[in-house]
């Protein structure tokens, strides 16, 4: 399914004043030390995204939303697959090796984002866990079009790299909380890059085991943040909060002052390409930045 209306309205899309970017520059929370400098912002986008055949090109105007219902189509008309990547795939039910159905197209997408977390995340994952891709569901959900994927875990060595599964392990002890959360929002920024609609825990107690990922907001296009989405807009605070360690960022959903200056200071450590609503790139430089804070 896709990210459903927004509460926040009119107002959360235009979002508070904008203020200027120069103010968060000094006193950034050691920010630029912190980052590493290893992205590199070039024109056109970020260095090391992979290219992927007929994707739109990054370059150029913000990308249009779509405003377009996914359409079913029957399962003999996807794309049978058994990896993403190189990966093997995992049915999360049955733990065995498994089958999933998807366009051609939204695979691609699929391998892309597993060599982002690979790059910039440096986890070499021998299995993804999934809850099922293809699903004959309502005319609403992406995965009636084979545009969908529900992720619980990443694998390697015969053990976990990565759970997603915050309902197993919401209640660990403080620190191992803490180191869960960040590797959780540092996956969800590799998820974030390639996809336009990841709901997370923070979306619904129904996600509270998987990330749900789908291209129906930008169809072919790399997304950019929508200051009015409630799911981005949550998962960048969330990314603030637990990885870049500004616990002034409210849960909120809405791209309020707290949000903007935490997002800013991160931006300007990283080559200042400008505001996170502001452009594409922008919004590839705060997720690769994210990604690659160990």
């Amino acid at each position: 399914m896709s990210e459903g209306p927004d509460a926040g309205g009119a107002a959360a899309a235009h979002g508070p004043a904008r203020v200027s970017r120069r103010r968060f520059v000094a006193g950034a929370l050691g920010l630029a030390a912190a980052a590493g400098g290893s992205v590199a912002f070039a024109s056109g986008g970020w260095d090391g995204l992979p290219e992927i055949p007929g994707l739109t090109g990054i370059g150029g105007p913000l990308p249009q939303e779509r405003r377009v219902d996914p359409v079913p189509v029957p399962r003999a008309d996807l794309q049978a697959r058994a990896r993403v990547g190189s990966a093997a795939y995992v049915y999360e039910l049955s733990g065995k090796r498994a089958t999933y159905y998807v366009t051609e197209a939204f695979g691609r997408r699929l391998d892309a984002w597993l060599a982002l977390h690979a790059e910039h995340v440096g986890q070499a994952p021998e299995q993804v866990w999934s809850y099922g891709a293809w699903a004959p569901a309502a005319a609403t959900s992406w995965h009636a079009s084979g545009e969908a994927f529900d992720l619980s875990r990443l694998r390697a060595g015969g053990a976990d790299l990565i759970s997603l599964r915050y309902d197993a392990w919401r209640d660990a002890p403080a620190a191992e909380l803490r180191r869960r959360l960040r590797l959780y929002w540092r996956t969800a920024a590799a998820l974030h890059l390639e996809f336009a609609d990841v709901l997370t825990y923070l979306y619904n107690s129904a996600h509270a085991n998987h990330i749900h990922v789908d291209i129906g907001r930008f169809g072919p296009e790399r997304p950019r943040l929508i200051r009015r989405s409630r799911a981005q807009v949550q998962a960048v605070q969330a990314m603030c909060r637990y990885v870049w360690g500004r616990t002034d960022v409210p849960l909120s959903g809405r791209f309020d002052e707290p949000t903007r200056d935490a997002t800013t200071a991160v931006l300007a450590s990283v080559g200042d390409p400008g505001e996170l609503a502001d452009s594409r790139e922008a919004w590839q430089a705060f997720l690769v930045a994210t990604m690659q804070r160990a």
